[in-house]
């Protein structure tokens, strides 16, 4: 590629075409871009022109049907887009200080977490900081919810915490207790609490070894020298909770959650091995990733209530 060459620079850069730009160095497209924008594909073309005038230099080259930045504009991308996420980042600040916040935050989260701390988070993020901003929620499994996280499908997730992802930062927020879960017309369903020796001579369901939570129930038996007759397994509270409706000579090793409320005919027993707070549920973001106002408040909102100590 050839060096640029000197040109009569233009006027000052403005900020449509800088965000103009962006959004092309995105998407390498400038059909695509254009529609993202909502402009023409000509008022793309033509700023983007403009803009390569007034700076001096070629920010694109074309390939095929694509473009794909020059090596002087992927220097350029680099320092414009610190500069927007400043930009963006001040601007909230300023709402925020004017109670106008807004925006929108993409929460991935498991299931069971969506009856206690996350509903108190979300009404006092509101509380706090005004309706206007958008909190959606997707529902998953740890494994996938981290795996959206780090893709930046998600904005932050509730989840176990997992190993091999140095990038994530997880911070212990709440807790669930693990119980034996147990059919009403069970001996054991008049029982205060119970212990995993005392099951041996049940048939029991619990939670996949590949899970997080499988894994430390697992481990749990394993450690106590407990006999393990497991007969079959599951990923939810609620496969489980159906498991033993349908076949009341099952016990369950479950957390204590909303997964289990269906089922009037289900009893919950305290496990004397299993220490209270027994599977803790995490708030997970990427370290160093920008990260709008909101976003910024949803994290520190959720330290300052979490149920749990700190790391």
């Amino acid at each position: 590629m050839m060096a640029p060459q000197a040109t009569t620079q233009g006027g000052p850069v403005n900020l449509a075409q800088l965000r103009y730009f962006k959004k092309l160095a995105e998407v390498e497209h400038f059909t695509k871009a254009a529609e993202a924008l909502y402009i023409t594909q000509p008022a793309l073309s033509n700023s983007i022109k403009q803009l390569e005038r007034e700076l001096g230099i070629p920010l694109f080259e074309q390939t095929g049907r694509n473009v794909r930045l020059t090596k002087w504009g992927q220097e350029f991308c680099d320092h414009i887009t610190a500069g927007l996420h400043a930009i963006d980042k001040g601007t909230q600040i300023a709402q925020e200080h004017a109670s106008s916040l807004s925006g929108s935050i993409d929460i991935g989260t498991i299931f069971t977490v969506q009856a206690g701390f996350l509903p108190r988070l979300l009404q006092r993020y509101r509380e706090r900081f005004g309706t206007a901003v958008d909190a959606r929620l997707y529902q998953g499994l740890t494994a996938d919810l981290v795996e959206r996280l780090e893709a930046g499908t998600y904005d932050v997730v509730f989840c176990s915490q997992v190993a091999g992802h140095p990038a994530v930062e997880f911070i212990p927020i709440t807790h669930q207790d693990l119980v034996a879960v147990v059919h009403e017309s069970s001996p054991l369903a008049g029982r205060d609490e119970v212990s995993l020796n005392e099951l041996g001579s049940f048939p029991l369901v619990t939670y996949w070894p590949d899970s997080s939570i499988g894994e430390e129930v697992h481990d749990l038996v394993r450690r106590t020298g407990a006999p393990s007759t497991v007969r079959q397994h599951c990923y939810d509270e609620i496969t489980l909770g159906s498991v033993i409706a349908a076949d009341p000579s099952f016990v369950g090793l479950s957390l204590d959650t909303l997964g289990l409320a269906p089922f009037a005919q289900l009893r919950t027993v305290r496990l004397t091995e299993a220490p209270a707070g027994f599977h803790p549920i995490y708030l997970a973001y990427v370290r160093g990733r920008f990260m709008t106002r909101a976003v910024e408040n949803m994290i520190e909102l959720a330290r300052e209530i979490a149920e749990v100590g700190g790391e």
